[in-house]
């Protein structure tokens, strides 16, 4: 089985799973947004919390940068824990992201795919109801060849 297929299924296991403990009272936040850094790169997001609008939760996406067959595909997937007051949060995770590099990509040396481990640290806007989130964070990279401390990102996009 391939990375891909993997990811794929351990995708749709943590939406069910994140599903069946939604139950009871509290609507579990969710949004979907586009990040720019971070480590998709350029890309689009899912993002849930397993219970009402903190605390622990998860979120999977896709993205990369290039254009056709030449450029770098990436497929982060994580867990992340907010905390906070009102509509202002702390968030930290980690996890997981998958990145296959084309032959003949400008942007990575190697071609060929790999995995690598992310740390998230930042700053988060949800708001109580629907409506606008975005996100600045910190996101350590450990990848296969080396560590990159000082990798960021910004996020924007829709809570529902």
């Amino acid at each position: 089985m391939t990375f891909r297929k993997y990811f794929f299924t351990a995708s749709i296991f943590l939406s069910i799973s994140a599903g069946a403990q939604m139950g009871g009272g509290d609507k579990a936040a969710q949004s979907f947004y586009l990040e720019g850094g971070g480590p998709g790169m350029i890309s689009i997001n899912y993002d849930q919390r397993f219970k009402g609008q903190t605390g622990l939760g998860v979120r999977v996406g896709m993205g990369g940068w290039g254009l056709l067959n030449k450029g770098v595909f990436t497929a982060p997937i994580g867990v992340n824990y907010i905390t906070g007051a009102s509509q202002h949060f702390v968030e930290v995770g980690a996890g997981l992201v998958y990145a296959s590099a084309s032959t003949g990509n400008e942007y990575f040396n190697n071609p060929g795919s790999s995995v690598s481990a992310y740390f998230n640290f930042g700053y988060r806007f949800q708001p109580a109801v629907k409506g606008l989130t975005y996100r600045a964070f910190l996101c350590p990279l450990l990848t296969p060849d080396k560590l990159i401390p000082f990798y960021a990102g910004v996020s924007a996009g829709l809570k529902f």
